[in-house]
């Protein structure tokens, strides 16, 4: 009875896992061109994972049925590891004809698998005139065509930004598409726009240019998408993305004779012609920030928010602690500044550390969070106000600029902890960390020895080595004053302290490209490498991220009395790095050189 019982759960249980594991395989979805013209036949797929039943097709009242559904299976058994994985699935299939033209919907069809129903999504298909009669595949491969000419409507280019008025460091997406009604075979020379006026980052870069269907102008085009780019201008008035470049290898028919017969197809070749394509130069109006931007504006546009944290709320002297400012939102978070922080006199503030989690839509990492950590270490005790901070920034919808506020934050700072290491803390001058030990509760040392005496009548107040001792006194206090005010002054001297860093910054992150390059990684050693060189003329021309064109550097260093012939180095250098990143493999910069060139630039700029 014990036994049969044990054996039923465990069918039970296997049952289950079974159960479990096929629902979690399980899916059930629709394959379908999204534009086809009104004379052409395409096909309509549905596939389910798994093992169905109960097909239920959805009504095609705005399509004929030509044929279908035509049902076709598919098993495979993969070994991985020594871990065996079974998959199973079966395909609907549909020939459609469209009976009018516009945009119509597909309801969703439904399946059961395992004992639960599948439903697709309901699809929308954009019948257009069309141009011939053909059988469409749910990729849309086009068709050779006949003859070695090749025209600007059969294959083009088309640069779109998704805005075309803005203001500056708001955000924007450029789109290079390739639209085609021929077959491609492969590209040569590819030019691709510089951007000049822009801060750019290539985003969303396929490995594999892939096909759509798409209808321009009533016509049916195979399009790809070649390069995406988030653009934030960084200059006013109307800037120009440069049109791009690119030859295109297109395969065409070529008839083996004059005669037509129905073997013709099977003796005719092909052959590959080429074909320049370009897309046309693009403007965009960038319209300068309104003034009167608050003294805390830090260069944001878009829409964020600001949370501010104490990593501890109690500390004891001497000890770590931290202030971390968040600013999280859509916009330009890659240019955004550390907003500033009042820390009190006796905080020893080190440098600030930044890190971002970029995110956002379709590959458009313009939304996130970027995180601004202030490590500082109180010195004495007590309890002490920090902030409030202020985060200004340009908000798009509204067109206003708004400030917010965190409010003060409260530090309540003990004691420093006996023992303390002084190398790693410092005390006020003159207060020693010991001046007398307790042992025990109430035994302390005994001074030993033999004291000295003092003659009666005889008093240090008034003598002369009174007033020496207090003219030393004063003198050192005076001194010590000038000293500690200077170096507060030069703290508050943002542009300074930034100025005598940027040497020190550049130095590692060139340790860090050169590491990069050992490694031979190419694409990650000239980003380091251009951050290097942008982080460096930020720190010391005293220019936000958001203000680092070609154009104010040059400025800036030839107000500096930089020579011309170091300015188009740099020029070249950023130049060779923003090529670097899309570059085709002919043409990529070599690392070492350019390494070089970094660090001989830097060194001959610091002198």
């Amino acid at each position: 009875m014990e036994v049969n019982l044990s054996k039923r759960i465990m069918l039970l249980l296997g049952a289950l896992l079974m159960s479990i594991a096929v629902c979690a395989q399980a899916a059930f979805t629709v394959d379908v061109p999204k534009v086809v013209g009104l004379d052409e036949n395409f096909r309509l797929v549905f596939t389910a994972t798994g093992e169905p039943s109960n097909f239920n097709p959805p009504e095609f009242k705005d399509f004929d049925v030509l044929a279908g559904p035509s049902t076709s299976t598919m098993n495979s058994t993969q070994i991985i590891n020594g871990k065996r994985t079974d998959s199973y699935q079966v395909s609907y299939t549909y020939i459609l004809q469209p009976k009018s033209t516009g945009t119509f919907s597909i309801p969703a069809a439904s399946v059961t698998i395992g004992g639960r129903v599948y439903h697709t999504n309901p699809v929308s298909i954009e019948v257009v005139k069309g141009e011939g009669s053909s059988t469409s595949t749910p990729s849309g491969n086009a068709a050779a065509p006949s003859g070695t000419s090749i025209s600007s409507d059969d294959i083009f280019m088309k640069m779109s930004v998704s805005k075309g008025r803005v203001v500056k460091g708001e955000t924007l997406v450029a789109t290079l598409k390739l639209y085609t009604k021929v077959p491609i075979a492969g590209f040569e020379n590819v030019k691709f726009p510089s951007f000049n006026g822009f801060w750019s980052q290539e985003i969303d870069t396929p490995s594999n240019i892939e096909f759509t269907r798409e209808s321009v102008n009533g016509k049916i085009y195979n399009a790809a998408v070649l390069r995406r780019y988030l653009l934030i201008p960084q200059q006013t008035g109307n800037l120009i993305i440069d049109q791009s470049e690119m030859t295109c290898l297109v395969q065409v028919k070529v008839s083996s004779g004059v005669s037509r017969s129905i073997f013709d197809d099977f003796f005719d070749s092909y052959q590959v012609v080429k074909k320049r394509v370009k897309a046309p130069s693009l403007q965009v109006n960038v319209s300068p920030l309104p003034s009167g931007a608050p003294a805390s504006f830090a260069g944001g546009v878009g829409d964020f928010k600001m949370s501010v944290k104490l990593t501890k709320d109690s500390v004891n002297a001497n000890e770590a602690v931290s202030l971390i400012v968040s600013i999280s939102g859509s916009g330009n978070l890659n240019l955004i500044d550390a907003p500033k922080v009042e820390f009190p006199a006796d905080f020893e503030v080190y440098d600030t550390k930044v890190s971002d989690n970029a995110s956002g839509q379709g590959g458009v990492k313009n939304s996130g969070t970027k995180v601004f950590e202030y490590p500082v270490i109180p010195r004495g005790a007590g309890v002490f106000e920090i902030g409030p901070v202020e985060f200004s920034y340009y908000d798009i919808s509204t067109q206003k600029y708004k400030t917010l506020n965190s409010g003060k934050l409260i530090l309540r700072v003990g004691q420093a902890v006996e023992g303390t290491d002084s190398s790693v803390a410092s005390l006020p001058m003159g207060i020693n960390k010991q001046s007398v030990k307790s042992i025990g509760n109430d035994v302390r040392y005994i001074r030993t020895g033999v004291s000295g005496f003092t003659r009666a009548n005889h008093f240090f107040f008034g003598s002369f080595l009174f007033f020496v001792f207090l003219i030393l006194i004063v003198t050192a206090y005076f001194a010590m004053d000038k000293f500690l005010s200077k170096r507060i002054e030069r703290n508050r001297d943002i542009a300074g302290v930034k100025n005598r860093r940027a040497l020190k910054v550049a130095r590692a992150r060139l340790n860090a490209a050169e590491s990069l390059m050992k490694q031979n990684l190419y694409s990650a050693f000239f980003e380091e490498l251009h951050r290097a060189i942008l982080g460096y003329c930020s720190d010391k021309l005293n220019l936000s991220m958001a203000e680092l064109s070609r154009e104010n550097i040059a400025e800036s260093l030839e107000a500096k009395s930089v020579s011309k012939g170091h300015i188009d180095e740099l020029i070249s250098l950023i130049d060779t790095c923003e090529y670097a990143r899309f570059a085709p493999d002919q043409d990529k910069p070599e690392m070492s050189s350019n390494y070089k060139r970094a660090i001989k630039l830097i060194s001959e700029l610091e002198v």
